[in-house]
């Protein structure tokens, strides 16, 4: 369990911070110092909830940052006059924008999240299947909201107690199992879920409020006059803020005008997903699996009620298509031969329930944003599903970024001075580069290592192919297995431990 300290005021909520071992200091809420019990953080606010509802007129309106009165005013005045609340704007109602909307309102600022159309989600859950949040991302949700957060975790399915690895695809057998448990016991942290994007966006929705979200509005445009941002939606309407948050996807618009436009890097790989109505023998040992082959995985999870979602990579050009009611033939094709567990798996999921996508990743960049407009998720750092860390990236990203707009908040009610926007922009970024960079790196290193795997010699070896019936493992197979089996427990504490930068 985490140990924590707290220290509370009744004046200030600057001075009330909770720390744990976990990196994830709780936000506090506004003028709230109250006990706290918390399963995994020992740290439950009980706080009075102010429902906080931010403008929705299309009206263009100037809403200052915190600007400094006269100094010939008191300075109790003057610090009265600088609470007030900046006005976040928010370009994407997915995961990452929805975490860093509710991080701010929590803390009582004033938001407006622009969606194009939050009901798109049922589509790409379908498309993407459930997402898994390891521990690190859970901690986070906590840190913001612990009422969220059980929601969140009801709803999962805990795959982060059993066997999780990866496995031969031929043979059935395992390569390296990873464990996922004792990181998280160790720091005190709940253990990885798995969840339908669906029912998190919609939790997550229905904590930010339907006050705050602007259904239908696709932020196009925006300028930055270095006192606010003006962002122009597709219908022409504009609305002013003290910053604007681009967490519009991998294809944003916002980082498009930030930084001009730049192709997403294809992964190399195509990937057919699926849900199927199977329970293996297994399922109550194991929770997740990814079955190696060269050039081709295959990665199956249960997702709870009696499901198994799966994901195929093949690796080909981008552009591919099937012809109608083929996605399953050919996908049987590709994987003949291999083990039972996953041939059983594609044979119990139907035709209808298979989708295909080509994978592309953004490599992060040093800079994250301009002045009063930043980045976040998938916008900035989209990544590979290989690690299961971009949903969860995202959320970090959210609550770091809602830290560093409070500290500066803060700090202006100290000083009596504007918040200092650009510079909390800054520190977001500094925080976040380094973690992000270095996850995104793992994730391409996974499926480097997927694509260069070879079980058995002869596989890839043309006229040598018929050394692979002899079984002889390849030399690259022992290796790799040594050197994963040797980083993965460091690797996996640092991963899912969360962000040591940030702090309260």
């Amino acid at each position: 369990m985490a140990s924590l300290t707290l220290f509370c005021s009744s004046i200030t909520p600057s001075s009330m911070a909770v720390s744990t071992r976990t990196h994830f200091p709780v936000l506090p809420h506004e003028l709230s110092c109250c006990d706290h019990h918390n399963l995994h953080f020992q740290s439950r606010k009980r706080s009075n909830k102010r429902r906080h509802k931010s403008s929705s007129q299309p009206v263009v309106k100037a809403v200052a940052a915190a600007e400094a009165p006269p100094a010939t005013q008191p300075s109790g005045e003057l610090k009265e006059q600088n609470k007030k609340k900046l006005r976040v704007l928010v370009a994407g109602g997915g995961i990452g924008g929805l975490v860093f909307a509710l991080a701010a309102k929590k803390k009582g600022f004033e938001v407006i999240v622009f969606e194009r159309d939050l009901s798109a989600i049922r589509g790409e859950g379908q498309y993407r299947g459930p997402i898994q949040i390891q521990s690190n991302a859970l901690a986070a949700l906590e840190a913001i909201d612990l009422d969220v957060a059980d929601e969140v975790m009801r709803a999962g399915c805990v795959t982060g107690d059993r066997i999780n690895g990866l496995v031969d695809g031929i043979s059935g057998t395992w390569y390296v199992k990873f464990d996922t448990f004792t990181p998280a016991v160790e720091r005190g942290l709940p253990v990885t879920r798995v969840i339908s994007r669906m029912t998190l966006q919609r939790i997550l929705a229905s904590a930010v409020g339907e006050e705050i979200i602007q259904n239908g509005s696709n932020v196009v445009d925006f300028e930055d006059d270095g006192d606010k941002v003006t962002v122009t939606l597709d219908n022409g309407e504009q609305y002013e803020g003290d910053l604007l948050v681009g967490a519009d996807g991998i294809w944003s618009k916002v980082r498009t005008k930030l930084f001009g436009p730049k192709d997403a890097t294809y992964s190399g790989y195509t990937c057919y997903t699926g849900i199927a109505d199977f329970i293996p023998v297994d399922i109550e040992s194991v929770g997740y699996r990814v079955f190696l082959g060269h050039k081709q995985y295959f990665v199956s999870s249960d997702v709870g009620a009696g499901k198994m979602q799966w994901y195929a990579f093949y690796k080909e050009p981008a552009g591919g298509t099937d012809k109608p009611g083929g996605k399953k033939e050919r996908l049987l094709q590709l994987f003949e031969g291999w083990c039972d567990n996953v041939i059983d798996l594609l044979h119990a999921t139907d035709e209808e329930a298979i989708l295909r996508r080509d994978i592309f990743d953004r490599t992060p960049t040093l800079s994250w944003g301009k002045g009063r407009v930043t980045l976040l998720g998938d916008s900035i750092h989209a990544m590979q599903p290989n690690l299961g860390q971009g949903g969860c990236m995202a959320i970090e990203d959210g609550y770091q970024l809602a830290v560093d707009l409070v500290n500066a908040y803060d700090q202006s009610i100290e000083s009596g001075k504007p918040v200092d926007v650009i510079s909390s922009l800054k520190s977001y970024e500094n925080a976040r580069r380094l973690r992000v960079a270095i996850i995104h790196g793992m994730a391409r290193m996974a499926a480097i290592m997927a694509t260069t795997y070879r079980p058995y010699l002869g596989i890839g070896l043309g006229p040598l192919s018929f050394l692979t019936k002899f079984r002889i493992p390849h030399p690259g197979r022992v290796g790799g297995r040594f050197f994963v089996s040797l980083a993965m427990p460091s690797m996996l504490s640092w991963v899912l431990g969360g962000n040591s930068n940030n702090g309260l």
